[in-house]
């Protein structure tokens, strides 16, 4: 049995319950075998033992929604990569968000379950994954790509596709049935036509609402969850009362949306990151391919977008944390928790909906998400209060320790011998 005690630590459990001072965790094997004050673990022997000096450590951060293989913003470019490539680079966007602290994400669509196998070999450095492989998106709906010549940008067979697109009730559900056989965790399905090119105008209605019950009940019945992507509009209602288990980045919420979400206990998962990462991607690089309209569009939705949310967590909303990292955008994910407080959460709120929430909202709650007895050992210590400024948690520089299943993926205050449980970077 391997041991590892980390003491002298400030504690932000991800329950939202209030800090403690001078806490220890003990780790046995990879999971959390004791939470205790330090004087009440002092005579424990571990293997390895760190001392965290005051520092605060967290869970490890969930990402509800991302994209980890989109290592372009374009399309185009992406699908004229071969495969083999397009693998090589994403390997780099798994581990650069692994060391950011998010230890567990919820994949958005285009990595298959062999990334999620991978991770679980301990053949690559990369957060859990909770594959979706593609989005469901109705034939000539987001994505579809039809030229005005009549020739078509058919996406179908590339690797990391993101899309497949598809209609009708028994033909949704034999797709269903087709991923979840195909190792998908999750399914997510595009209920809205999309905003990005007239954002003043209301998206409109994606499948029938037969269509997308279809696909939530054929996930419920294997013990999955469905995630929609949602813009706005009446598909947004459409995915709720069909039973999806979250609705992520709907730019607009309208009142009775947000009933709704508190009628069906939906999760929402907002993604308010998203659109100031198309906004920053063409900051860092004007030749990332985004078109003046896109960003003519990103820039307008983010005040409708943040005030939507604002409305939904007074209104008392279940919501978790999810980045919609993409693009050149990869790493960047603890940018949300900032976005979230900047629209009226307290940090704590924040931190909880990245953690214990965002656990509650991937079905993960057994596993991780807060740090007690049992979990996984998936922790992060920063250098400083992010109570007081949730920024520094963007900070790599203040993240001292990156652990994943008792693992150290980072390691700045050099303790432990290199033997691959704890070993420094």
């Amino acid at each position: 049995m391997s041991r590892m005690l980390l003491r002298h630590a400030r504690l932000i459990d991800g329950s939202g319950a209030a800090p403690r001072e001078a806490q220890a965790v003990l780790i046995e094997d990879g999971r959390i075998a004791a939470v205790a004050a330090d004087a009440e673990l002092a005579g424990v022997e571990a293997a390895t033992a760190i001392d965290l000096a005051g520092r605060t450590l967290l869970p490890g951060f969930i990402d509800c929604h991302a994209h980890l293989g989109a290592y372009d913003y374009e399309l185009e470019a992406r699908i004229a990569t071969p495969a083999s490539l397009t693998v090589m680079r994403t390997l780099p966007q798994l581990r650069d968000t692994l060391e950011a602290g998010v230890t567990t994400v919820r994949e958005a669509g285009g990595l298959d379950a062999g990334f999620r196998l991978a991770q679980e070999q301990g053949l690559i450095d990369s957060p859990r994954l909770l594959v979706s492989i593609v989005i469901l998106a109705q034939t000539g709906g987001i994505w579809d790509i039809a030229c005005a010549s009549g020739a078509k940008l058919d996406l179908a067979g590339a690797m990391g596709q993101v899309v497949r697109y598809c209609g009708g009730v028994e033909a949704m559900r034999q797709i269903a049935r087709e991923l979840l056989a195909a190792g998908a965790d999750l399914l997510n399905i595009h209920t809205t036509s999309s905003l990005h090119k007239h954002p003043e105008r209301l998206p409109h209605a994606m499948f029938t609402p037969a269509e997308i019950a279809a696909v939530v009940e054929e996930a419920h019945n294997a013990g999955k969850r469905v995630m929609a992507h949602v813009d706005g509009g009446p598909g947004v209602a459409n995915a709720i009362r069909a039973g999806v288990d979250s609705v992520d980045h709907p730019y607009h919420l309208s009142d009775a949306d947000i009933e709704l979400l508190l009628q069906h206990r939906t999760w929402l998962v907002p993604t308010l990151s998203c659109n100031y990462g198309i906004v920053r991607i063409a900051e860092r690089d004007p030749h990332a391919g985004i078109h003046e309209s896109s960003l003519r569009a990103a820039r307008q939705l983010i005040a409708i977008h943040t005030e939507g949310f604002t409305r939904a967590v007074k209104a008392g909303v279940r919501f978790a944390m999810g980045s919609d990292s993409f693009g050149r955008f990869q790493g960047d994910n603890l940018f949300e928790l900032q976005l979230m407080v900047d629209a009226g959460c307290t940090p704590m709120q924040a931190i909880v909906a990245a953690t214990g929430d965002a656990a509650r909202c991937c079905g993960l709650e057994r596993e991780t998400g807060t740090i007690a007895p049992g979990k996984r050992a998936d922790l992060v210590c920063v250098d400083g209060d992010p109570l007081a400024d949730i920024r520094i948690l963007q900070d790599r520089r203040r993240l001292s320790l990156v652990m994943q299943d008792g693992r150290c993926a980072v390691d700045r205050l050099r303790a432990g011998p290199d033997d691959g449980t704890c070993a420094a970077r």
